[in-house]
């Protein structure tokens, strides 16, 4: 992929989304990753050809999902939370009791564009530099995940566009309330007003095991792409011994990451200055609204992204460092038709 690669916008055809949803879409990784028990009270919503947004929909079964995505032009597909009563035009779900959904983030790489330092930027752009800051994301989000807050069934979802979903299935993540849901994204972020000042909001000198991961998948990730003349600047003044301990160690090293950090770096240099430079440039950017409320809808898994042709695929966590968006089955190749675009 080259470092310029760009994704232009283009329209699929709403026939052709039709056309994969009658003959190829398998709800199965829909249904293994929301449930079926619950499906019938499950919220579905679509973006409709012409820009027309509806939800407040609920189905019985797949089989009635996969009649309204063939009989509608729908070109965006949404699933949603868990309610007491079906949603429906007449039961609403600012009327009816929310039951449970799924604790889910969103890592966009458009969140990146203050600190992207390959020359992309925006929605279209993308490459494998700054592709690797969602992809250190999701792995550093899914460890913590488990390890700090004990949760177990976690999922990753590509996007379809630039980025992945990360679903918590555990029961009692489900049930989180929006208060709970916020404390939790409150501890995961690390940098406050994302958009202009990138400052690194949160002191870790106390919290111990997320800042010995910070250095473990974070840190060694920076010093692994970073390049001597960064290196050399401001803030970490390295030395030229000091770069090529670094980079023997990011080798051939059996110990933890951690320990090489500390044992390379010299009295003279500001640890809490490099420390927070990493963060604010490989930290995760989380959507905080997407985690926080209760009521937030996800594109659907094996969905189609309606610029690109490409679905909204699983991602085995332990192999997101070799999921690049070119990996994603598109709906030409579902289809085996030639790529064409109104």
């Amino acid at each position: 992929m080259n470092s310029t690669e760009s994704e232009n916008i283009k329209t699929i055809p709403t026939a052709l989304i039709q056309r994969y949803y009658d003959e190829i879409f398998d709800p199965g990784d829909l249904l293994s990753t929301i449930g079926f028990s619950t499906f019938y009270k499950r919220e579905f919503a679509f973006l409709l050809e012409g820009n027309i947004f509806v939800r407040n929909i609920s189905f019985k079964d797949t089989s009635e999902l996969v009649r309204y995505l063939t009989a509608n032009p729908v070109r965006r597909s949404y699933v949603g939370a868990v309610y007491e009563t079906p949603p429906s035009k007449q039961n609403s779900i600012q009327k009816i009791k929310w039951v449970s959904r799924e604790f889910c983030f969103d890592l966009d790489l458009n969140d990146y564009d203050l600190v992207r330092t390959c020359g992309c930027q925006g929605k279209d752009q993308y490459c494998s530099i700054c592709w690797s800051l969602v992809q250190d994301s999701a792995a550093f989000l899914d460890k913590t995940l488990r390890e700090d807050f004990g949760f177990r069934d976690i999922v990753w979802v590509f996007s379809g566009r630039r980025g992945f979903h990360g679903w918590v299935r555990d029961p009692i993540a489900g049930k989180l309330e929006q208060e709970q849901r916020n404390s939790m994204v409150r501890y995961l972020s690390l940098i406050k007003d994302e958009t202009r000042t990138q400052a690194v909001e949160k002191d870790l000198k106390y919290v111990i095991p997320l800042r010995d991961r910070i250095l473990e998948m974070i840190a060694k990730s920076y010093f692994e792409k970073a390049t001597d003349k960064e290196l050399r600047a401001e803030p970490f003044k390295f030395t030229g011994k000091q770069i090529e301990r670094m980079r023997y160690n990011l080798k051939n090293s059996t110990q933890p990451f951690y320990s090489t950090y500390d044992s390379i770096l010299e009295s003279r240099q500001n640890r809490d200055a490099i420390f927070t430079h990493i963060i604010t440039y490989r930290y995760p950017r989380i959507d905080r609204k997407v985690s926080i409320d209760i009521r937030r809808i996800l594109k659907i898994p094996r969905g189609v992204q309606d610029t690109n042709g490409r679905i909204c695929c699983m991602v085995d966590i332990k192999k997101i460092h070799d999921f690049y968006p070119e990996n994603a089955p598109t709906i030409f190749e579902e289809l085996d038709v030639k790529e064409t675009f109104s």
